[in-house]
């Protein structure tokens, strides 16, 4: 019982306050290109891709954060960010949008934060 570790909560709240940051980055991505669409017509290809690249930029940020909060194992943690950011994303998203649907785009999501997250690491 004694070699049991302890939760490290001081590593976990910085992923958690790094998520949402990226959260935060996500959604003012989000508002600023919601007002270009108001004044552009845009094929839903495109509107997919900026919405991938907005996605990007935040976890980006995100993990530039984490980089300056902690020391080691960044991959690691990254990846840890990365899942809360995809789950975090996908729930407030939803809630937006006025109900959960699950379909494969959310494994996408889920691959494409992970695969991000370990780019900017």
């Amino acid at each position: 019982m004694q070699k049991l570790k302890s939760i490290n909560w001081s590593g976990f709240l910085s992923i958690l306050k790094c998520c949402l940051i990226g959260i935060v980055v996500t959604l003012i991505g989000i508002v600023f290109f919601a007002i270009v669409l108001k004044f552009a017509d845009l094929n839903s290809t495109v509107i997919t891709a900026v919405n991938n690249i907005i996605k990007a930029l935040a976890i980006f940020f995100m993990v530039f954060f984490l980089k300056k909060s902690g020391n080691g194992k960044l991959i690691v943690k990254a990846l840890v960010a990365g899942l809360i950011y995809a789950v975090l994303s996908f729930l407030i998203f939803s809630i937006m949008n006025g109900g959960f649907v699950f379909n494969l785009s959310i494994l996408y999501d889920l691959l494409f934060a992970l695969i991000v997250s370990v780019i900017a690491a």
